[in-house]
């Protein structure tokens, strides 16, 4: 199948890392040109733009959660590429603890990435669809615990999540007659390094409650993420895709 990828330009929120380095290889595979944004881990993005190779992918440097990073991350991508042509809202914070031992900057630095970034990073990328009036494509990566929460305490994460989804569904309906499609992904357990530790101290508890009785890998969940982003997907908006070894099921 012809994705119709080849020489789009992408850019992947917290690409650096995780399942976000997985989507931008996979992409790059597909033949687009992609811009690894990260926050901090600058030698990961040069590492993995490297393999991917310089004339295809580009480190873009910027914190989604502060407003002033996001049009001159776009600026970056298209000064190295050209327009971009699809976003992919995958930048992530998730602080950890039981609901006490939250505090209020947590809360708002985790809904700051999670959502207002994302939202900020749509409305830029929109404004500038819209400036040469092309089309173009959004998925946003939220998770399976928007819909059940978290059993290892996530609260503000989950929230954040959820709210994900609900904006998805917004600004999928409001710019569909642009011919811009939004749409979501919600990934179960993945194994990443963030992940790692708690599977293997929690691994029969979690096995237990997904039917595949497996954990996902990052290549799983990046699948779905590019066929969203490509033509094959042309007839999908405001949908959130289940990628969850059946735990939501819905």
């Amino acid at each position: 199948m012809d994705l119709n990828l080849r020489n789009k330009v992408v850019l992947v929120t917290g690409g650096a890392r995780g399942i976000g380095a997985v989507i931008c290889k996979m992409f790059a595979a597909e033949g687009a040109k992609v811009g690894i944004n990260y926050r901090q881990s600058r030698e990961q993005a040069e590492t993995l733009a490297g393999e991917i190779g310089c004339g295809q992918a580009a480190p873009i440097q910027g914190d989604i959660g502060n407003e002033a990073d996001i049009a001159p991350m776009f600026d970056q991508l298209e000064q190295a590429f050209g327009p971009v042509e699809v976003l992919i809202n995958n930048a992530a914070h998730c602080p950890s603890g039981p609901l006490e031992s939250y505090t209020r900057e947590e809360w708002e630095r985790t809904f700051a990435v999670n959502v207002t970034g994302a939202f900020q990073a749509s409305q830029q990328f929109i404004q500038r669809l819209r400036a040469r009036r092309a089309t173009g494509r959004i998925v946003n990566i939220s998770s399976q615990a928007a819909f059940l929460g978290s059993t290892s305490g996530h609260l503000p994460y989950d929230a954040s999540k959820g709210a994900l989804i609900s904006m998805t569904r917004a600004l999928a309906r409001e710019v569909a007659p642009e011919g811009i499609a939004v749409n979501a992904v919600a990934p179960g357990m993945v194994m990443t390094e963030m992940v790692a530790e708690i599977w293997e101290q929690r691994k029969e508890k979690y096995l237990a409650r997904i039917p595949l009785h497996r954990i996902g890998q990052p290549e799983e969940i990046a699948r779905v993420v590019v066929f969203l982003a490509s033509g094959a997907a042309s007839y999908m908006t405001g949908a959130t895709v289940d990628v969850s070894g059946g735990v939501l099921m819905h």
